[in-house]
């Protein structure tokens, strides 16, 4: 379990140094547009789907053979990055963004056809007894080893870096994930059934998980909820660069997406556990859209500098809230002795993260030029996207009746438990106001 740990906090180091937000940042820097950074975010996500095709090898040769093999291949996909800061000088901008995008989606592709033998390999580590305080102190460890190291890369980058800052960047990158890599040596596994059960074809073991219901409908609510969820997530960072905000502003904003997951991931999981799943999907759906429709309001002053902290902060406290309830649904649906289903509905869920950012970077890029002006604002294509991703919610909202179980607590009873510390502090004001007023 010690190494667990170091593997979580070094893979995120890693993430963030060549994640989603950096890479943004170096894809603006090379003037990428809206319909490349779609493309980008699919390349960091889309190839998760390889992970499929290493399910039968982890029942066949076992989870930490495969693991490490794909884990070297993964690291040294990093190696191409070096040489970018060398090439931007030499190469054409389009020719620079190509060796982006082609070396990030090798390597997910790498990482995921390893990754199928990680949660198995967790089960056979982590005693039953202590799983799920041992979830949840890991997610707070990874969390607190996103933000620290976010905020360092953005200290570390400035407002305008120069391209050497993004191979010092790259280079922890590697080590970071050398010594996850080397973490694995040190884990133990349960020994390869000699039985192995009948093996199933991809499509066969799609095709269990669609065809039991509980999870049928469970997939079709991460579906509509990731394709809200991320629809505009990428392009907030362009748009806050369009703005005028600088780099290391950007980050230490993103920054705040962890703090939220650190702060509040222990009150949720304490929450789902008292009160079951229902209630929490329901508070997360409409935190998550009021959250992404306040970026309506974001502009270039000190308020909105400040504001741009909190959007990133309670959108991430929503959304973790939202992470457990999944999780915590997915661990009671799928059965014991059919554990390769997570992988199923996980892949599912990562492939809808990549997707979705293609049709987001296509509106915005179709709708360029469209903008009107409403009293002193103007709304542009940006802020249409994220009324679009705003509204979407309303589906997964609808379709989590379907997940319901006898035993979760109504909505209203669970927001009425988690306000009661409010009602009792206003409490005495509430009533005195009230008496005032019937005088």
């Amino acid at each position: 379990m010690r190494y667990v740990y170091i593997w979580a906090v070094h893979t995120l180091i890693g993430a963030i140094c060549i994640g989603g937000n950096v890479l943004t940042l170096v894809a603006l820097k090379l003037g990428a547009t809206e319909v490349f950074l779609g493309m980008l975010s699919f390349a960091m996500f889309g190839p998760w789907a390889f992970g499929i095709f290493t399910m039968s090898a982890i029942e066949k040769h076992g989870k930490r053979k495969i693991l490490i093999f794909w884990l070297v291949v993964s690291t040294l996909f990093i190696i191409p990055l070096f040489f970018l800061p060398f090439l931007v000088n030499r190469w054409s901008a389009n020719a620079c963004l190509i060796l982006i995008l082609t070396t990030i989606f090798l390597r997910t592709a790498a990482d995921a056809l390893g990754h199928t033998g990680w949660f198995p390999l967790l089960q056979d580590i982590v005693p039953r007894r202590i799983t799920g305080r041992f979830f949840a102190n890991l997610r707070v460890a990874w969390q607190t080893s996103s933000f620290i190291t976010l905020l360092l890369v953005a200290w570390f980058l400035g407002k305008e870096p120069d391209w050497w800052k993004f191979e010092v960047i790259f280079i922890v990158a590697f080590i970071a994930f050398t010594i996850r890599l080397l973490t694995v040596f040190g884990m133990a596994e349960n020994p390869v059934p000699q039985a192995v059960s009948k093996k199933l074809s991809i499509f066969a073991r799609f095709r269990e998980v669609l065809r039991a219901e509980q999870l049928r409908q469970l997939v079709l609510y991460i579906i509509s909820y990731m394709f809200a969820l991320v629809i505009a997530e990428p392009f907030k960072i362009k748009f806050l660069k369009d703005i005028g905000y600088g780099d290391g502003f950007i980050l230490a904003a993103t920054s705040m997406v962890a703090l939220g997951a650190i702060v509040s991931l222990r009150f949720w999981g304490k929450l789902a556990d008292k009160f079951g799943n229902h209630s929490i999907f329901s508070i997360s759906h409409i935190g998550i859209a009021v959250f992404t429709m306040l970026w309506l309001f974001v502009g270039k002053s000190a308020f909105s500098a400040v504001f741009v902290f909190g959007l990133f902060f309670f959108w991430s406290v929503f959304n973790s809230g939202n992470g457990i309830a999944q999780t915590r649904y997915i661990m009671h649906a799928v059965p014991a002795n059919k554990q390769n289903q997570i992988n199923i509905i996980n892949v599912i869920a990562i492939i809808t993260v990549g997707i979705a950012p293609l049709f987001g970077g296509l509106f915005l890029k179709l709708t360029n030029n469209i903008s009107f002006q409403l009293s002193a604002k103007t709304i542009n294509n940006y802020h249409f996207l994220f009324i679009i991703s705003a509204v979407m919610f309303i589906l997964p909202h609808l379709l989590r009746r379907k997940l319901k179980s006898k035993k979760d607590t109504p909505t209203m009873q669970v927001i009425a438990f988690v306000t009661r510390p409010l009602r009792n502090m206003f409490g005495p004001f509430m009533g005195s106001t009230r008496r005032n007023a019937r005088r």
